[in-house]
């Protein structure tokens, strides 16, 4: 034993750790204490960081090679032996701590031993460490032990990089430790990045890795890259290849970043290379990324040398190909695009720099296109090219005119790469560049400059001819304008002769004219200075051309303003002998020329009648121009004594008046300083109530006067310092200057100032400026601090000049009398504090005390009742100090004034816009209002009257003279005069005032001070409420949107969404906090005014009334507490909605302009830098690529809200009056407010409807209100209506349905839409009136007939009454044969055979409803007359088109509009669109045999009238097209330029140019394929037909459907595109009639496959899905559908096998009855009724030819597919369809019989003991949409009378010969009908087999047997699936069975089963 002992000891010290851990095997790890002992047992010189690297590099490798378990008892008893315990082995044996079975590594065990022995180490050198031979991570799971090991001994998060990223031994294991973090995800390691790297990593991809932002990652995995090791080498570039694909943001960012930082020896050059080639790919190449004018950015701001580059290597990847070639073009606009993105976005002169970046090929091409985009000044930058480089680059510039010249086209035709504009400004430029270098020779051939330019100037205007005068020079502008100076003064042209050709040079497109016009204009005024020295000839002309200029309009804008002033400054020279005469002349000259545009210019005539001269010596001039003057202001409403005049003074220039104070900017409009005492005056009057109210003789305290001790600003008053201004040229100029001056071009405006600039005008442009911009126009304060910023120490004066003007005009505003009365001053005077406070505090400069002694003036302000003007504009300056150094809080001079302002904030009664402008001066500060320290000195000053002090709301106004007066007028009885006195307009009208209340029952008077009352208390707190609750609004709003639509490009959607949302937020948070504060305000007010009244009307005893008084004072603030509510709710949201959209102003015109200018998505990375969101946010609601999702909008839209509507009290508690049966109170109110509402919306609508039309333009008559979408605002505003109609009483509703009715005669037939939504209206109000269906039926019965247009308008409006069931056609039958009078009222039998015609025809009704107007038209048809053969003609063909047997069916929910009104509608397909083929369904009411000859008559008198050459024009059009689309299969730019091509001939323009077209085109392709017909193989067939023409053609028609677009918001341009497809598809239906009617004409065979060929086309194309035409893919197939019914077999029998096929395509059919809601069935349901009408005589006859037999069988293999995909549809329809299948169609009509819903299922009816009465579908009633009730017509009342009644005893008899037709047989529709409808009341009844209903079917039995055999084939016809009905009328026929007394009944109830079962299948379940 003790050799052993020793053995292990030698073993101990003589193995490393690794080692024996390795060999001892996962036991060792079973518990600290195990792994513990084992490394106490090792020597302590082993356990350094080598050691632990080595264990941590084991482990690693272990977690991906898991231990064997072979030798685990054989370790554990090794191990229990070294550690010298049994500890191991109990451990192992009990399932110790940490352990997962002794065959696993526990490596929490270790981490646990690392963390708590070893933590002491230096663990970077054990990071070192790890570069040992065996380290490698295999894995997630072997890098996952490494992290924890180290964290557990480290205590850090991350591996150090120095040792990460050193140079290692072993690389391989390095790069696998690298590879896995790089692959790893977030949650187990993530990069640490500096700050630099955290910004890169922003951009792009939102969720990127962060391994590749790391610069030292890429930069040491490119070192490792040139390794000799292969496998390193493909590890690194697969690894750089996954991250090109995921993130190349990142990876070009640090490529770029290391080559920046290199030497030019930086490793890796070769991988660079490579990677850098592909990313140049990504980033310069046109549409390979979404971000990268993102990239681009940011490696400007890193490396701009690598973005020009860039741009240079991408241009010249295409350098070599043709400047027209689409790669080029689209790469040099990627490059245009990265200038105007930097040159916005970074600094002006990058675009300079990258067009300066390459060679001069490269150069110019860039420059050119950029110059046609105006992203550069082209003229601007060639000339300073030319002028820096001279020869070296202008020789270049004509070369490389020289080579595009040619291929050049105007701008306007799109993207090109040189154009003619482009041409003129080079060629004008190097016409007009130094003559030095024209003089200079060229280094090709030595000639002069100048004759290249001309050679090349020359061939240039050889080829585009508008060049001739683009080359003009300056010179020759000079020398033409002169010219006709000199033709003036010589009299060869007159003066008007000249106004009439600058006239046309002021409007000319020719730029030579333009600069000509600006020259004389120029050079007239420039002569001003020597007008004195004319000669009086001379000086007569040049006074009445400078007068005519102005009469004329041709001067305007600051032009119009020097020309008056020029001629104000003649007028104003003494009239005498000499220069100043004859500029006194001049001024004459020239008034009198413009003397009728004087009373444009008010404040300009002022100036001229104040000349006193002039009132002496002209009189009567003075005369006219004060009568215009007079005139002016009349006409204008104005009022010298009105203070708004003054205030609007100094906006006189903003509406076009002339700067007349342009060298004396002085006068803006502010209070005059010369007369102090004014102000004193004032003061006084402010302060004046106080000293007199001193009680008892006690000395009153001395009047405050205002100004005293403030500073020079404000108690200066002495003369101003007159600023001398620049020359008028200069002045000129500075005013142009600072006119355009922005962000974008602030450095070139900087240097144009200082070159103009002389610092002795600072003091007149400080000036100017303070007046005319800072004071008016606060939005551009940060432009102008910018502005002075550039300027630098240049501009040191200026900024002292501005100071002084802002201390100067600010002590005009503060002593200005009406400082307190006019809102434009107090903004004037906000304006000037928030500049001054940027000005000084923001820029760390103080407001000195002798200048503004800010405290004091807040003290002063409190004492004279001006705190509602010196608060906001200390507040302002304040502002200036949340971002300054200095003075920010808690700087004592800004805590001072803080403390000054809580002072006043406590104070009792002040206003709440004051304390509103406190409160936000801390928000914005940063400060707490609770823990500002408040001041005693304001106990000390002067205690102001609150009394008519605008500064506070005083509480008790019963001692006020104007309370008593109030007082007065009420007991005087003078109510209106109250009513006048509410601010807030018909206030009163909407008051409650509760008669019940006991005050104003006994003293009625008293009830007129409640409206006053709750106007003053609405004005009191709705300014502060609405300011409070819109300023938290926008700020929440703006925040949320700008997060939520980051990714969103469409700016119209995330305006709309802020506006939702805004609107809710505002109205509901000023809802919430104006009810306590404002029940409170009305109480008061209400309670000082009434104990006013009682005291003025001396109502006495007083003391009486107070408890009285109380009562009515809580009972009013009740009653009116939701109308005020409601009226700040209201204003709360309007200005909400205002203040959003200016906040995202500049969001919504980024996205607007990052579409316009770029086309891609767009991303505002700007999100990202928040450090919590969106990075926070899960998962659903971080931003992501492409907007909101339909879910997320959702979240907005529920912001949406009905606008609250009052609630009147006494509506609700009707007191007294309401229990005696009157009215309750307030019901009055609510009717006219109802009344109101509704007629508030009619106008709406209408203003809706004229903005859709105008919209529509000449197409207006298309348009339906089908067409219109489901959330168009024209349906938004009826469901409105229907809500308001329903909550009103019928008087309300009644009324307001009147006047809608009557306007529907003032209505034409031009435009539908109008008529369309007056109709919807009178259904929305019927919905919630009951009485208006009757009303309407009187109404109508005086309609206007005397003209035949009001016929017409009469006849639609019944149509459209009828069809909206507003009119009961029983009544209506009634009275139109009533008025018909038996045929001798010839007005009203025309009148009523166009109705039944087109109501028959159309299916809006049917024969059988209108039995009366039948019965007289078959009398007049009997006997002589003038109407006898219409009438029978009419009959005729109403038998002839089926009208009673098809219409009963016809008419179940899919009735047809009146073909005036175009689309034909039905109740099923609300929502889809219906072609308007007016000319195709006549209003005449043709038969179906003339409606395709008459629409051949109109084709054929169409084609008659075109213009000559149409069919050879339009014959080009198209073959220029097919050769396009067969050249160029799918290039949309090529498909583009054709469509300009066919805009650019009318096609689009006009209605009447684009029918012809299509006209023509259609019968051109037509004609073609027939042509093509080649014999079919062996002669036997018809001939073979090519079909490329109408394939093409067909592809041109829906190409341009889905580029209709003609602007608009989305419902617009869906409209556009319904009405062009309209258009395309009536015209396309009325040629194939016409074609059929030729060919039937000329006894020849029409082919159907042309026609077909392209209508599948048609449909195959527009109806595939395409996001953008989903939301309108109903309305398409609805166009579509109402074609094929126009085109049905019964009108082109020869296209029966077409239609079939058009009408079950797949892209059709199945889509139509797919869609949402069932709203295609009601169309489907048409088209296979039309199908069967024509079958129906065939298949009657039983005699099928081949055709009809091939027929037949195609419409059983679509219903077969309808039974198995869509049998609900069958079963629904079974009614209308088994009424017009004839009995001997046993199979057919079984489909139709078997067909059940598919959620059922069916249980076998031959299962044992089945009981059927115990299903549970037996007891629900089936889904029946066809028409039951209207095929019963007359019927039904007589009906429905037999069942309640059982009589009269006749109706049984008379029944069975009302359900005939005229050829004797049973009616097959009315049957059917009857037999649902009467089983539908017997169900009602319980089913009983004993009441009339089972009389009635009786009754059925006694026709003969072959009616008879029609009535029980209707009964079974109702065994069907297992439903209510099935079960009924199954024990109806066993009824009729046993109960049969005549054999013949039962054998043909029993044949009439039993054939539905012996034919093939399917068989009915019934």
């Amino acid at each position: 034993m003790n050799n052993l002992h020793s053995s292990v000891q030698q073993l101990r010290s003589a193995v490393d750790v690794v080692r024996i851990v390795n060999d001892l095997g996962p036991s060792v790890t079973s518990s600290t204490s195990s792994f513990r002992g084992l490394i106490q047992r090792i020597p302590s010189q082993s356990l350094d960081e080598q050691s632990i690297g080595s264990l941590i590099g084991f482990f690693a490798k272990t977690a991906s090679h898991p231990a064997s378990p072979d030798n685990d008892d054989l370790s554990q008893s090794l191990v229990g032996s070294l550690t010298n315990d049994g500890s191991l082995n109990k451990t192992a044996k009990n399932g110790g701590e940490g352990t997962t079975g002794s065959s696993d590594w526990n490596y929490d065990v270790v981490a646990r031993v690392f963390a708590e022995d070893y933590k002491g180490l230096n663990w970077t050198g054990v990071a070192q460490w790890f570069d040992s031979a065996e380290f490698y991570v295999a894995d997630l799971n072997s890098l996952n032990v490494v992290l924890k090991l180290y964290r557990a001994g480290s205590n850090q998060p991350s591996l150090p990089y120095p040792s990460l990223f050193s140079s290692w031994r072993n690389n391989l294991g390095q790069l696998s430790l690298i590879a896995a973090l790089i692959t790893a995800p977030a949650e187990l390691y993530t990069f640490q990045l500096n700050e630099v790297e955290a910004q890169d990593f922003l951009i792009g991809n939102p969720f990127p890795s962060k391994a590749w932002s790391c610069v030292a990652l890429t930069s040491h995995l490119l070192m490792l890259s040139d390794h000799p090791n292969t496998q390193i080498q493909a590890a690194i570039r697969n690894l750089f290849r996954n991250a090109l694909i995921s993130c190349p943001e990142q990876i070009v960012l640090a490529l770029v970043k290391i080559q920046q930082a290199g030497t030019g020896q930086n490793p890796g050059q070769k991988l660079i290379g490579e990677m850098m080639s592909q990313l140049l790919q990504v980033f310069f190449k046109p549409g390979r990324s979404a971000y990268s004018g993102h990239v681009i950015k940011r490696l400007w701001d890193i490396f701009p040398k690598f973005v020009v580059s860039g741009c240079v290597e991408s241009w010249r990847s295409v350098a070599s190909s043709p400047p027209t070639s689409e790669e080029w073009l689209a790469t040099v606009m990627h490059i245009v695009g990265v200038v105007r993105l930097l040159s916005r976005e970074r600094e002006a002169e990058a675009g300079i720099r990258i067009l300066s970046g390459g060679d001069i090929e490269y150069v110019l091409s860039i420059a050119f296109v950029a110059g046609d985009k105006d992203v550069i000044k082209l003229d601007t930058f060639l000339l300073e090219k030319i002028n820096s480089e001279g020869m070296q680059f202008a020789f270049p510039l004509v070369a490389f005119v020289g080579k595009n010249y040619m291929a050049a086209v105007p701008r306007s035709e799109g993207h090109v790469p040189i154009s003619i504009e482009n041409i003129a400004v080079a060629l004008k430029t190097l016409a007009n560049c130094n003559k030095e270098l024209q003089n200079q020779p060229t280094p090709n051939n030595n000639t002069p400059l100048s004759a290249s330019i001309k050679a090349l100037t020359e061939a240039c205007i050889a080829k585009h001819p508008s060049l001739a005068h683009a080359s003009v020079s300056s010179d020759e502008i000079e020398e033409m304008a002169n010219s006709y100076f000199q033709k003036i003064y010589t009299s060869e042209q007159s003066i008007g002769e000249v106004i009439e050709m600058l006239k046309r040079f002021k409007t000319s497109e020719n730029s030579r004219e333009q600069d000509i016009f600006a020259c004389m204009i120029h050079n007239l005024f420039d002569e001003y200075r020597f007008f004195h020295k004319y000669p009086d000839k001379e000086l007569r002309i040049t006074g009445v051309l400078f007068g005519t200029l102005i009469q004329h309009q041709l001067v305007s804008s600051i032009t119009l303003g020097i020309a008056l002033r020029y001629v104000l400054e003649a007028l104003r020279k003494q009239p005498v002998p000499g220069g100043s005469g004859k500029m006194f002349r001049f001024g004459m000259f020239a008034v009198e020329q413009f003397k009728n545009r004087l009373h444009e210019w008010p404040q300009y005539c002022s100036h001229i009648i104040q000349i006193p001269h002039l009132k002496q010596s002209h009189a009567q001039l003075v005369s006219e121009i004060e009568s215009a003057m007079q005139k002016a202001k009349a006409e204008a409403g104005l009022n010298s004594d009105n203070p708004a005049d003054q205030s609007a003074q100094p906006n006189l220039q903003a509406v076009g008046q002339p700067d007349l104070t342009a060298k004396s900017p002085n006068s803006m409009s502010m209070p005059s300083s010369s007369d102090p005492s004014s102000f004193s005056m004032a003061n006084n009057a402010a302060t004046g109530s106080n000293a007199a109210s001193g009680a008892g003789g006690a000395p009153a305290p001395a009047p405050v006067v205002f100004g005293t001790n403030l500073g020079k600003a404000v108690s200066s008053t002495g003369p101003e310092t007159e600023h001398p201004p620049p020359p008028d040229n200069i002045l000129d100029r500075i005013q142009f200057i600072i006119n355009n001056i922005s962000m974008s071009n602030l450095d070139g405006k900087v240097q144009e100032l200082r070159e103009i600039m002389n610092p002795q005008w600072f003091g007149w442009l400080g000036n100017y400026l303070v007046v005319k911009r800072i004071s008016t126009q606060p939005n551009f304060h940060s432009l102008y601090l910018a502005f002075l910023e550039k300027l630098g120490d240049y501009g040191r004066g200026l900024v002292d000049a501005i100071l002084l003007s802002v201390y100067l005009n600010v002590g005009k505003l503060l002593r200005s009398p009406k400082i307190t009365i006019l809102t434009s001053e107090r903004s004037l005077l906000k304006n000037l504090g928030s500049w001054l406070g940027a000005i000084t505090l923001a820029r760390n400069k103080p407001i000195l005390h002798r200048m503004l002694d800010c405290k004091e003036l807040l003290y002063q302000g409190y004492e004279t009742g001006r705190l509602i003007a010196v608060t906001p504009f200390v507040a302002k300056i304040l502002e200036g100090a949340k971002n300054s150094v200095v003075f920010r809080p808690p700087n004592p001079w800004v805590m001072g004034l803080l403390s000054v302002f809580k002072s006043l904030y406590d104070v009792e009664d002040l206003k709440m816009n004051i304390k509103f402008e406190v409160e936000v001066l801390c928000k914005n500060l940063n400060v707490k209002l609770d823990e500002i320290e408040k001041g005693d000195e304001l106990l000390t000053r002067v205690s102001p009257n609150k009394e008519k002090n605008p500064d506070f709301n005083t509480k008790s106004v019963s001692s006020t003279p104007a309370a008593v007066a109030d007082a007065k007028v009420a007991a005087a009885g003078g109510g209106e005069n109250f009513q006048e006195q509410t601010v807030i307009p018909n206030l009163a009208a909407y008051v409650q005032i509760n008669p019940s209340v006991a005050l104003f029952s006994a003293h009625p008077v008293l009830k007129r001070v409640v409206p006053v009352a709750v106007d003053r208390a609405i004005r009191e707190i709705i300014q502060p409420v609405v300011e409070r609750s819109v300023t938290i609004a926008c700020i929440t709003t703006k925040e949320l949107i700008v997060k939520d639509f980051a990714m969103e490009s469409d700016e119209n959607k995330m305006r709309k969404a802020a506006q939702l949302m805004v609107s809710n937020l505002a109205g509901s948070l000023a809802l919430v906090t104006c009810k306590e504060p404002l029940r409170g305000s009305v109480a008061t007010n209400l309670r000082n005014l009434l104990q006013s009244a009682i005291s003025a009307n001396n109502i006495t005893p007083m003391q009486e009334h107070e408890q009285l008084i109380e009562q009515v004072v809580q009972v009013c603030a009740t009653d009116n507490l939701e109308l005020g509510c409601m009226l700040i709710e209201k204003a709360a949201t309007e200005k909400a909605m205002r203040d959003i959209d200016e906040a995202l102003a500049a969001p919504l015109q980024t996205r607007r302009k990052h579409r316009e200018q770029t086309g891609q998505p767009f991303y505002d990375m700007s999100i990202f830098n928040n450090a919590r969101y969106p990075n926070a946010l899960p998962e659903p609601l971080r931003p992501k690529p492409g907007g909101l999702g339909a879910q997320q909008l959702m979240v907005y839209e529920a912001f949406q809200r009905i606008p609250r509507q009052p609630v009147v009290a006494g509506a609700v508690e009707g007191g007294v009056a309401g229990a005696a049966g009157a009215p309750p109170a307030g019901a009055g109110v609510v009717a006219d407010g109802n009344m109101k509402t509704l007629t508030m919306l009619a106008q709406k609508l209408n203003m809706s409807v004229n903005s859709l039309l105008a919209a529509a333009g000449n197409r207006s008559g298309e348009v339906t209100y089908m067409m219109l979408p489901e959330n168009h605002e024209v349906k938004s505003i009826i469901a409105e209506i229907r809500k308001v109609g329903g909550a009103s009483s019928d008087d309300v509703s009644l009324s307001f349905a009147q006047t809608i009715f009557k306007q529907m005669y003032d209505l034409t037939l031009n435009e539908p839409l109008r008529l369309e939504s007056l109709i919807e209206i009178l259904t929305a109000v019927n919905e919630g009136c009951s009485k208006l269906s009757k009303d309407v039926t009187v109404w109508i019965t005086y309609a206007p007939m005397s003209t035949e247009e009001e016929k017409k308008l009469h006849r639609t409006v019944l149509l459209l009454l009828v069809r909206a069931q507003l009119v009961k056609i029983n009544e209506l039958d009634a009275w139109m044969s009533h008025s018909m009078k038996g045929g001798t009222d010839g007005v009203w039998v025309e009148f009523a055979m166009y109705f039944v015609r087109t109501a028959v025809h159309e299916r809006i009704t049917s024969v059988s409803e209108i039995p009366n107007v039948i019965d007289t038209f078959t009398k007049i048809s009997q006997k002589q007359g003038n109407y006898k053969k219409s009438v029978n003609k009419l009959l005729d063909d109403l038998r002839g088109s089926k009208a009673e047997g098809g219409n009963a069916e016809g008419g179940d929910n899919a009735p047809v509009q009146p073909a005036s009104t175009a689309a034909p509608v039905s109740q099923q397909q609300k929502g889809v669109a219906q072609p308007a083929i007016s000319k195709v369904d006549s209003s005449e009411g043709l038969g179906v045999s003339d409606i395709a000859a008459k629409n051949a008559e109109a084709i054929a008198l169409a084609s008659r009238n075109d213009p000559p050459q149409t069919r050879q024009s339009v014959t080009h059009l198209l073959d220029y097209w097919i050769r396009v689309y067969n050249e160029t299969p799918g290039n949309e730019k090529a498909y583009a330029q054709y469509l300009q091509l066919l805009q650019q001939h009318g096609v689009g323009k006009s209605e009447e140019n684009s029918e012809r077209f299509f006209r023509v085109s259609t019968e051109l392709v037509i004609e073609a394929v027939l042509k093509s017909g080649q014999p079919a193989e062996g002669g036997v067939g018809p001939p073979v037909l090519h079909y490329n023409v109408v394939d093409a053609y067909a592809k041109l028609v829906a190409l341009l459907f889905k580029y209709m677009n003609s602007g608009g918001d989305a419902s617009k341009v869906a409209t556009q595109r319904i009405n062009l497809l309209n258009k395309v598809l009536g015209i396309t239906v009325q040629c194939l009639m016409a074609s059929s009617v030729v060919a039937k004409n000329n006894s020849q065979r029409f082919d159907q496959r042309p026609w077909f060929r392209l209508l599948m086309n048609l449909i195959q194309d527009l109806n595939l899905p395409d996001p953008q035409l989903d939301s309108i893919s109903l309305q398409i197939l609805g166009v579509f559908g109402s074609a094929l019914h126009v085109i049905q077999p019964c009108v082109i029998p020869g296209f029966t096998f077409a239609w079939l096929e058009l009408v079950s395509h797949r892209m059709f059919l199945p889509n139509l009855l797919l869609a949402k809601g069932q709203k295609g069935f009601g169309l489907a349901h048409q088209l296979l009724l039309d199908l069967f009408q024509f079958l129906e005589p065939y298949l009657k006859k039983g005699e099928l030819d081949d055709s009809i037999r091939t027929l037949y069988k195609g419409t059983l293999r679509v219903l077969l597919i309808l039974l198995h995909d869509f049998p609900e549809f069958l079963a629904e329809y079974h009614a209308s369809f088994t009424a017009l299948i004839p009995n001997n169609c046993v199979q057919l009509r079984n489909i139709f019989l078997s067909a059940f819903p598919r959620s059922m299922s069916l249980i076998d009816p031959f299962t044992p003991n089945l009981k059927i009465d115990l299903l549970p579908e037996i007891s629900q009633p089936p889904r029946i949409l066809s028409n039951i009730t209207g095929a019963l017509g007359g019927v039904r009342a007589d009906i429905d009378v037999y069942l309640k009644t059982r009589g009269p005893p006749t109706f049984l008899a008379e029944l069975p010969g009302r359900l005939l037709n005229r050829s004797g047989e049973v009616n097959a529709s009315i049957v059917n009908s009857l037999v649902i409808y009467v089983g539908m009341e017997a169900m009602q009844k319980e089913g009983s087999m004993r009441g009339g209903e089972m009389d009635i079917l009786t009754r059925l039995l006694e026709f003969p047997p072959k009616n008879r055999y029609a009535c029980i084939c209707a009964i079974a016809n109702q065994l069907r699936y297992p439903n209510s009905h099935t079960h009924y009328f199954s024990q109806v026929v066993l009824f009729l069975f046993q109960n049969a007394t005549d054999e013949g009944v039962k054998e043909q109830i029993t044949r009439c089963l039993l054939e539905r079962l012996i034919v093939h299948r399917p068989h009915p379940r019934g």
